[in-house]
């Protein structure tokens, strides 16, 4: 239903009550003008407003229904003009036409218009010409008629042109409210497809961030766990290089002493040979004490030995034990670089954990550095070990060969004295190994010591590590937990 057809619906009623109203004027104004014989006047108009009203009831708004209470409007103006017939008022009544016609632009038609002038024009002409009385105090002329008919005309194209307006502003009022009523459903439309897609779009981005969180904890989860491994391997192979370095310098200072005894001995050895070249002849009475400064010898000779391949061994465990250390630095180093990659993969967040790793792997490669370093010490302990074992053994040989001299001392004291030379070089040589071997056990107790500090630093570094490691994880679930709830 248009506006124009909601205003001439509330408009009916107005328009019944008009006619019903003028009715009603109609009986008051007969009783003031006292026309004669007003009986028909008051029918006539009984019946004009019982028309329009019927007609209203029985067909609405239509057509026909405007133009029946136009034509019954201006039939009741037509009466009243009659019932002031001769009175000082006649005139004036004529300016009801006007006011009714202005009335009935309400029903935004303009065809009324046409049969309501047409109705005035024919009254007034027809009057003119039967009854000029009834148009104009004491009749009047034709021209006085057509200025009237003329008058009325201006005022039903002004009217006409009016309600035309004001329909099309009415239709076009209509339309911009049809657009905008259809704007405002496209509108609340749009806005519910993106209050839609704003809540798939949400979800969506709920749900990869619940992804990737998930995926994320997981794999920094296996990252810490094999960093925790790591960390744990780190520490027992710190416990055990410096309960190692602790053993072998220990041990390293055992051998040291033995080897200080066995110089002391060496140069015992050296004094008794110069004291036989020199008492070459009285070797008779002095041969049972060479024979057992010979024994004493012997049994000291194979003391060093003993004591030197002891220190061999001890030198192969501290090779074992610094090969471990240099395959867990090959590890951290190799974990180190693991981490580093996995922490780039993660980016900004992974920062922190980046920087522990490099640590880390500067540490290992520290540690790899100092492990060839003892390395190469231990291989040149261990050619020293076997060049005094070869001395010893020779010293042995010596010994022995002093022990066949002593026995034929008597006889061939020319060939002792020659063999006691020999034997005054040998033990010089023997005395040099030896205090070389006493240096090389030394530097053997330093490195060892050396070891034990790098294994404790290694043993601090890898708590440090553990404790960053719980602290990662710390901000890692942090991190999701702020992630999950965005």
């Amino acid at each position: 239903m248009t506006d124009v057809e909601q205003l001439r619906i509330r408009f009916a009623r107005i328009m019944v009550a008009v006619l019903w109203a003028n009715a009603a004027l109609l009986v008051a104004t007969s009783i003031h003008a006292q026309p004669e014989n007003p009986l028909p006047i008051l029918i006539c108009n009984l019946g004009l407003a019982s028309f329009g009203t019927a007609t209203w009831w029985l067909k609405g708004t239509g057509w026909v229904v405007r133009q029946v209470t136009s034509i019954c409007t201006m039939g009741q103006v037509m009466l009243l003009l009659y019932i002031y017939v001769g009175h000082p008022y006649q005139v004036d009544i004529h300016m009801y036409f006007f006011a009714m016609l202005a009335i009935l632009a309400a029903w935004l038609d303009w065809r009324i218009f046409i049969s309501a002038s047409a109705a005035i024009v024919a009254h007034h002409t027809v009057l003119s010409l039967i009854y000029p009385a009834g148009v104009f105090p004491n009749g009047g002329s034709f021209g006085r008629v057509a200025l009237h008919a003329g008058i009325v005309v201006v005022q039903v194209c002004a009217l006409s042109w009016i309600v035309a307006w004001l329909r099309s502003a009415f239709a076009t009022s209509e339309s911009e409210r049809k657009a905008a009523l259809g704007a405002r459903f496209e509108a609340e439309q749009a806005r519910g497809d993106l209050m839609t897609a704003t809540e798939a779009a949400a979800a969506e981005r709920r749900e990869a961030l619940s992804a990737v969180a998930s995926d994320f904890e997981s794999k920094v989860a296996g990252i810490a766990q094999d960093v925790y491994a790591s960390v744990q391997a780190l520490r027992s192979a710190a416990l055990q290089m410096t309960t190692g370095a602790s053993e072998a310098a220990e041990r390293s200072h055992v051998t040291s002493i033995s080897t200080r005894q066995t110089s002391s001995n060496v140069v015992a050895v050296t004094q008794a040979t110069s004291e036989l070249s020199s008492s070459i002849r009285e070797i008779d009475q002095r041969m049972a004490q060479s024979l057992q400064i010979v024994g004493s010898t012997t049994e000291n000779a194979e003391k060093v030995l003993t004591s030197v391949a002891a220190l061999s061994g001890k030198v192969d465990g501290i090779g074992n034990v610094v090969a471990v250390i240099s395959e867990v630095a090959a590890q951290t180093n190799l974990l180190a670089l693991n981490a580093a990659i996995e922490a780039a993969r993660v980016g900004r967040a992974g920062s922190g954990f980046a920087v522990v790793a490099q640590e880390v792997k500067a540490l290992a490669n520290q540690i790899s550095s100092a492990t060839e370093e003892v390395q190469s010490s231990i291989g040149a302990i261990r050619s020293s070990g076997s060049e005094a074992a070869a001395c010893i053994k020779a010293m042995g040989c010596s010994i022995g060969l002093l022990n066949e001299v002593a026995m034929a001392i008597a006889s061939v004291v020319e060939e002792q004295n020659t063999a006691t030379l020999g034997i005054a070089r040998n033990i010089e040589g023997t005395a040099q190994e030896v205090v070389a071997t006493s240096e090389n056990v030394e530097a053997v107790s330093r490195i060892a010591a050396e070891t034990g500090i790098a294994a404790q630093f290694v043993a601090e570094s890898a708590e440090q590590l553990s404790r960053q490691s719980h602290h990662l994880d710390a901000e890692v679930a942090a991190f999701l937990k702020r992630v999950r709830a965005a």
